[in-house]
């Protein structure tokens, strides 16, 4: 793993990977260590390309120790679109409105299928300009996943030109006239222009692989072998009356290689045109050159002979401290390949002039992941406080749900022991009820004469009637003592006879009655009067006295006084005593 103060980089070429360690000295880049893996075919050739990125990639990270670390990363120029787009005069805070507008109207791609980005290439004049770049969303997650799969951490991914356009202004910053950034890669040529206030990028598929296949079609060679021979016997023929090389292959591979860099050439041409003409930039008055392409023999020669411009090696080291493990002349010999590097640095440790980057899915997701983290701790944190204090509250409610219940168990033994108690009382209450009644009863019974018999004598008219007996009947039987034995005797047999239903009591009344005008009805009177009272229970008597009434006849002249009966049933029953 890379040491964590060092700041780790990687260019992703059409046919080179570059990869390097950077660290920070007193606001200074400093280069620690490079390594360079080279993709073998034709970087045409797209079928194999992340196949071979895989492979390279982890080889790339094994030279370098990356495995965990957090990498800036560049995609090649012509994997990108990009448009200058100028906008109206607008308040700062529309820019980014106006901006995904012009995006919505130029990026080729649905704008939800694409990830892109802006930034300000021009600014202070009558119209602002912005260079947009955007890139499939599935091909950069694509490129992002072998990344992923050589242990590789994601920290930002940037454009190649763009990268290359903040290493030529820091390692540059004295140069204030015109001036054109050429970079030959393997597949496509990246041309940047700069100025004062203003730059311009501009990518067209014409490279180092051109120049080999014009090889190995005009020998009838494989690629790999065209490729080999012009890296190490090619170079671009100089034009005019000059001597060939000795050798004749040398000499035809050096012929073929600068008719291949005329169409080189001819697009650069355009290039600068298409720059002045419709984007009305100045012709550079200076050219640097920087890629592989860089090193081709005689380049910077057939170069200035074609653009009538003074031109030299871009060196992206000129502003960067060489680590002392590192030999200076061999980083200086490899400095047109690390041009990107250094540009992907300076967005690893301070600001940069241009800031465009580019976000794969995983990287997104996790920046949001990670910008929500604080409310999600929070959110935990609310969550597990809510969660103790629910927990808290419902201990705290079973201690006094507890307690309640442990009041109530004793409250409920104390109310089973008043229960008890209660019962037995009721018993005893009834026991007492029982034997009160028959006290009541004796009581009532104590007076029950006296209060008859004051009915009796109040139903009294005059003094015409005498009573000389009154009894109390039990079934017709007398239960006062008898004085005559045969009345005794008859009652016994009628008592017998009714022997097993209810007792019927009856209130005997005897006595005289003088004689007077009206006779026995005056008896009869009494009677009925008598009848009326509560004691008795008689409804029909009018209709049925002789029933309950027997009187001798007042009509003989010598006596005084007649006698009668008066029988009436009793309504109350009383325990009478035989």
């Amino acid at each position: 793993m890379a040491d964590s103060k060092s700041i780790a980089v990687l260019n992703l070429g059409s046919q080179r990977l570059s990869g390097a360690l950077f660290s920070k000295s007193g606001g200074d880049l400093v280069l620690k260590k490079y390594e360079f893996v080279d993709m073998a075919g034709d970087p045409t050739v797209d079928a194999t390309r992340i196949a071979q990125l895989k492979v390279s990639l982890q080889e790339l990270a094994a030279r370098l120790k990356l495995k965990s670390s957090a990498v800036w990363y560049a995609v090649a120029g012509h994997t990108v679109f990009s448009r200058f787009v100028k906008l109206p005069p607008v308040q700062g805070d529309r820019v980014a409105q106006i901006v995904e507008f012009e995006a919505r109207q130029n990026v080729p791609f649905p704008i939800n299928e694409v990830v892109w980005d802006y930034e300000f290439s021009s600014e202070g004049g009558i119209e602002t300009e912005v260079v947009l770049v955007a890139m499939k969303s599935d091909a950069l997650d694509e490129i992002d996943d072998q990344v992923a799969l050589a242990k590789i951490a994601t920290a930002g991914v940037d454009v190649a030109p763009l990268a290359l356009f903040n290493a030529f202004r820091y390692s540059y910053p004295d140069v204030d006239e015109p001036a054109v950034l050429i970079d030959l890669g393997a597949r496509s040529t990246n041309m940047l222009f700069v100025e004062e206030g203003r730059f311009f990028i501009r990518n067209f598929l014409v490279g180092g692989a051109s120049i080999t296949s014009a090889i190995a079609k005009e020998f009838g060679i494989g690629f790999a072998e065209a490729e080999t021979q012009k890296i190490h016997r090619g170079f671009v023929a100089p034009g005019g009356a000059v001597q060939d090389h000795e050798d004749p292959e040398i000499a035809a591979l050096s012929k073929v290689i600068r008719n291949a860099a005329s169409n080189l050439h001819t697009q650069i041409m355009r290039t600068i045109t298409f720059y002045r003409s419709q984007q009305g930039g100045s012709q550079p008055k200076r050219v640097f050159i920087t890629g592989g392409g860089a090193l081709l023999g005689n380049m910077v020669s057939f170069l200035e002979e074609k653009l009538k411009l003074p031109v030299e090696i871009f060196n992206p080291l000129r502003g960067v401290q060489v680590d002392r493990s590192l030999k200076a002349d061999v980083a200086a010999a490899d400095a047109p390949f690390l041009a990107e590097l250094v540009g992907l640095a300076l967005r690893s440790s301070g600001g940069v002039p241009c800031e465009v980057e580019l976000v794969p899915t995983k990287v997104a997701n996790a920046r949001d992941a990670a910008r929500r983290m604080p409310i999600l701790i929070v959110g935990m944190l609310l969550f597990w406080a809510a969660l103790g204090t629910g927990v808290f509250y419902f201990q705290n409610t079973e201690r006094v749900v507890r307690e309640k219940l442990a009041g109530m168990s004793s409250e409920n033994a104390r109310l089973k022991n008043l229960a008890t108690q209660i019962a037995a009382l009721e018993q005893r209450q009834g026991q007492y009820s029982a034997l009160s009644q028959q006290l009541e009863q004796a009581v009532a019974e104590r007076s029950f004469w006296v209060r008859l018999l004051t009915d009796l004598n109040a139903k009294f008219e005059n003094d015409m009637i005498w009573l000389t007996l009154v009894e109390p009947l039990k079934n017709g039987n007398s239960i006062t003592p008898q004085l005559l034995s045969q009345e005794s005797s008859s009652g016994e047999k009628k008592d017998e006879a009714t022997a097993g239903s209810a007792p019927a009591y009856s209130l005997r009344l005897q006595g005289l009655y003088r004689k007077n005008d009206e006779g026995e009805q005056i008896v009869y009177k009494y009677a009925s009067a008598l009848a009326k009272l509560p004691w008795f229970e008689i409804a029909d008597f009018d209709d049925k006295r002789a029933q309950y009434v027997s009187a001798q006849s007042g009509v003989e002249e010598d006596r005084y006084a007649y006698t009668f009966k008066i029988e009436l049933p009793l309504k109350q029953s009383m325990n009478f005593k035989d």
